[in-house]
């Protein structure tokens, strides 16, 4: 397994929407371009920012095939498969390696306490599924599991384990993953407000969903990193993290959402229920911010159906 190939930037791919909740694949498509033309290494496609716990197995597999078919093997693509079924997490990792994924994840599965051995042998039997690598999904404010340390020296002892999408503000944790799984394990950050910190830590590269909405500044600490410049790292980081603080003050998946439709990549900030539909009011601060804010500003897709002068919501 190349886990050096595996090193780099993944946006967290949101999933476009028309105005009636259905899939949006020209959208997603343009999502896609737009994102590798700022330099993005590949996407994390199904996680949580697409919606993928509230879309149907068949859109999981359609999304995922959109993107591959967009993708064209400019970027590694890690496709979500995670759900509380195995058999259903499994089905899905059978679909990626048939439709040409890179890689799987899957979230630890939640609602149900589980221990560790439960957890261990879903991972296997996803695995079984299939010879792709596998990324654990470790997120904890989510899915209220935090994983031992014995799990992960476990889980990197196995063949087909590749790492972990470690979304996580204890960064203690993952430097000691980074020591006791060795330089092997990928780590990949995910909470995008501390990725130069997490860098320091020992994380290989990012899979976050603010990618969506500026992905040439976490390319460009990404490079950074890699010349170990860490100097560098600051002042984009402070920028990214002064929009994730605006961002904060609302709903996530929507927000970002409407910042793409701002920005001209996507046709509709359209969110599916039960995520919250932003307010008129809302939008309008919204809207003002991006039309302040330079970072944000930088990513307008002028080529795209909303330089037209097609008026949105």
């Amino acid at each position: 397994m190349n886990h050096e190939s595996f090193k780099g930037i993944y946006t967290a791919l949101v999933t476009p929407m028309t105005e009636d909740g259905g899939l949006d694949l020209p959208s997603l498509v343009r999502l896609v371009e737009h994102q590798l033309a700022s330099g993005i290494h590949g996407f994390y496609v199904g996680g949580s920012t697409g919606e993928g716990f509230i879309l149907s197995s068949e859109e999981r597999k359609t999304v995922l095939e959109t993107v591959l078919s967009a993708n064209r093997g400019r970027g590694k693509i890690i496709a979500h498969v995670g759900c509380i079924s195995t058999d259903e997490s499994a089905r899905l990792a059978k679909h990626a390696e048939q439709a040409g994924a890179d890689a799987v994840s899957a979230v630890v599965p939640f609602y149900y306490k589980l221990g560790m051995a439960e957890i261990r042998k879903h991972y296997d039997c996803i695995m079984r599924a299939t010879k792709l690598p596998m990324l654990i999904y470790h997120f904890p404010g989510a899915t209220g599991v935090s994983l031992s340390m014995d799990f992960y020296e476990e889980m990197a002892a196995h063949p087909q384990c590749l790492g972990v999408k470690f979304t996580s503000l204890n960064l203690f944790e993952m430097q000691q993953i980074r020591a006791k799984c060795g330089p092997d394990f990928l780590i990949l950050n995910g909470h995008d407000e501390v990725y130069a910190a997490g860098a320091l830590m020992g994380a290989d590269g990012a899979i976050g969903s603010t990618m969506n909405m500026m992905p040439g500044l976490y390319a460009g600490m990404f490079d950074s990193i890699r010349r170990e410049d860490w100097k560098a790292l600051r002042n984009p980081q402070a920028l990214a993290n002064e929009i994730i603080a605006h961002m904060l003050k609302f709903d996530v998946i929507p927000y970002e959402k409407y910042m793409l439709y701002l920005q001209g990549v996507i046709a509709s900030p359209r969110a599916r229920q039960p995520l919250t539909q932003l307010s008129e009011g809302e939008m309008a601060a919204i809207r003002a911010y991006f039309e302040t804010n330079g970072v944000l500003g930088s990513y307008r897709n002028e080529a795209s159906w909303q330089a037209t002068g097609k008026e949105g919501i």
